[in-house]
């Protein structure tokens, strides 16, 4: 019976009703009950206490007590205090029943209430294993809905594996029932649902034990961790992942020290070297190894997550072709790579590095699509976007972009797999083969240059992605003012003895005077001495004990016009100035003596804000 709403109306209406109907089958069959009419009318109070509480049952009993005493009593003839005795033993009875049955249909109600509403999933049994209840989370889990798994055996509803041999293990409930003892939460165990999906939980079984300690059935109590164990599994990887990238921007740092000496001896030899000597290709051959060393640093420094871009205006092509050997040998011998620059192509702002790792991880991606072979296309065009569908289709505003088309002829990706592209760690790879940042990486450093990335592909067809970067007014390099030679005095900071050796005798080689410092105290003595004489700090960032922001903060202190020149070979270190200060003047290594020379002269020239 489903009950109507409950309240105090409801109730009361119910037990009217329920005790009209007895008392019309009392009427109707009197020779058929004779004296169990009274239980008849007690019937009407329990059900009416069972489906209503205390309300609809003491309604039903007070109802029941005045039919009883007009249709029956009275009519009777018996004593006054006979039919008094009689009806208060009616009144007694009824009102024990309905005060029992309410408490106990009460508590029930609550436990499945509370049961319901917890967010893990419950399952109860009886002391035989059957099943008496689920919650909504057990149904939902299980995929067996309450009705059809109440009086199953438990053994049938839940079936357990082991994850890593997917061999069944032992019920934990059956256990609890068995043995009377509870069985904790085990490692690696599945649930394998009514429509045979393995889902990873954790679970607690127990027996249910009464006042007196006997077993009066069993009680499981589970979640699903699946979620949780993929969460756990992305942070463990994200902690590995940006470990490697500190290890591979801290290698980066290192060797940049070590190319900065190579490439700025190697500068230097060159001048000295006439062009018609049989010796200059050789110099020319280690600049350009230097170069290409410089190329593989970036490439690491840009994987090591976390730093900030180094935007620049560049040319789109000139990044595309240079990248092109590269290119070739990444994607390998059966894949062809064709490149379709647009001459006149226009410039955007972006960091050089960053669009570097996005060709590069696009180009591994299409790799991966095309095992047996295929084509790359890299195009690149200037398009003009206008207002409309074109735009809001897009996501882009309205304006004029530097478009660059990655396309090739892989297997291609369904609408699911291209609704999830861009998530990080999701990859469709085996695990160990991919660690699902390519594609995640790719969308953010093109959003960090404001751009957009899109991608249109279909499974067997192929993909295109498109990326759209705003482009920027062309810009004129302003003349350099005279001649990178100076007559000034720098003290020259860093800890790296041939990174010091080659700035200074680049600078002295050019007219300037120069003092050296292996470290941030000696450098401060140093300029205590010399602070009369002293025109620009040059000093490396990264320095042990103290680091040279560090030291133009106390620099700066004694001679807040003093001009301060930072170099680093590391990519995460931030020099950027806090709100309200001027900008630093930043130079990354590797240099050249002429970059060297033009910037030094740049930040001597520069007018003091």
């Amino acid at each position: 019976m489903n009950p109507l709403q409950r309240s105090p109306l409801y109730s009361s209406v119910f037990a009217l009703a329920l005790t009209a109907v007895v008392l019309l089958i009392s009427l109707l069959l009197p020779p058929y009950l004779e004296s169990n009419i009274f239980f008849l009318f007690i019937a009407a109070a329990w059900l009416s206490a069972w489906y209503y509480g205390r309300t609809g049952g003491f309604t039903a009993t007070a109802a029941s007590a005045l039919a009883i005493l007009y249709f029956y009593l009275n009519r009777a003839g018996a004593s006054s205090w006979t039919a008094g005795m009689r009806l208060a033993a009616f009144v007694l009875m009824a009102s024990l029943i309905t005060w029992v049955t309410a408490s106990w249909r009460n508590n029930s109600r609550l436990l499945a209430s509370t049961l319901s509403s917890i967010a893990d999933a419950v399952l109860a049994t009886d002391r035989e294993g059957r099943v008496t209840f689920l919650n909504p989370v057990a149904e939902t889990l299980t995929g067996w809905p309450r009705s059809e798994a109440r009086g199953k055996p438990v053994a049938e509803i839940l079936r357990f594996v082991d994850e890593k041999t997917n061999e069944t293990t032992e019920n934990p409930l059956v256990r609890a029932l068995r043995d009377r003892v509870t069985v904790g939460m085990q490692e690696h165990v599945a649930l394998v649902t009514r429509t045979g999906v393995s889902l990873s939980v954790e679970h607690t079984a127990a027996p249910v034990r009464d006042e007196l300690g006997s077993v009066r059935g069993g009680i499981l109590v589970f979640r699903d961790i699946g979620k949780r164990r993929q969460l756990e599994e992305q942070a463990t990887h994200a902690e590995k992942m940006d470990a490697v990238g500190r290890l591979a921007g801290g290698i980066a740092g290192d060797f940049n020290n070590v190319l900065t000496v190579i490439t700025g001896y190697a500068e230097l030899l060159r001048a000295e070297v006439p062009a018609a000597s049989p010796l200059r290709r050789f110099v020319d051959e280690i600049i350009y190894a230097g170069e290409r060393a410089a190329a593989l640093t970036r490439h690491l420094l840009a994987f090591s997550r976390g730093s900030s871009a180094q935007p620049r205006v560049m040319d789109l092509n000139t990044v595309v072709s240079g990248m092109e050997p590269m290119l070739r040998r990444l994607l390998g011998q059966n894949i062809e790579l064709i490149l379709l620059p647009t001459p006149g192509l226009g410039r955007v702002r972006a960091d050089p590095s960053q669009m570097e790792q996005v060709i590069v991880n696009l180009a591994t991606n299409s790799r991966e699509a095309m095992p047996h072979g295929g084509k790359v296309v890299i195009e690149t065009a200037s398009v003009e976007i206008e207002e409309g569908a074109a735009s809001k289709n897009l996501g882009v505003k309205p304006g004029s972009y530097v478009m660059v088309a990655f396309s090739d002829t892989g297997v291609g990706m369904d609408a699911a797999t291209r609704s999830r592209l861009f998530e990080p760690f999701f990859t469709t790879k085996t695990p160990g083969k991919g660690s699902g940042l390519g594609l995640a990486t790719v969308y953010g450093a093109i959003k960090q240059a404001d751009g957009q990335v899109t991608v249109y592909s279909q499974p067997g067809c192929g993909t295109i992605f498109e990326i759209y970067l705003p482009r920027v007014p062309e810009t004129v390099e302003p003349p350099r003012k005279g001649s990178a030679r100076g007559s000034e005095t720098i003290l020259v900071v860093d800890d790296e003895e041939g990174v010091r050796k080659l700035v200074g005798a680049v600078l002295r080689a050019n007219g300037y005077d120069v003092l050296e410092a292996e470290n941030g105290a000696a450098a401060l003595a140093a300029f205590d001495k010399n602070a009369h004489k002293i025109d620009l700090l040059l000093t490396d960032v990264v320095m042990p004990q103290m680091s040279g922001l560090e030291l133009g903060r106390q620099v700066a202190d004694r001679a807040p016009e003093l001009k301060i020149l930072y170099i680093s070979g590391y990519r995460d270190q931030a020099v950027g100035a806090a709100p309200g200060e001027a900008p630093k003047a930043f130079l990354r290594k590797p240099f050249t003596p002429d970059v060297l020379l033009g910037k030094v002269r740049e930040v001597l020239d520069a007018e003091t804000a």
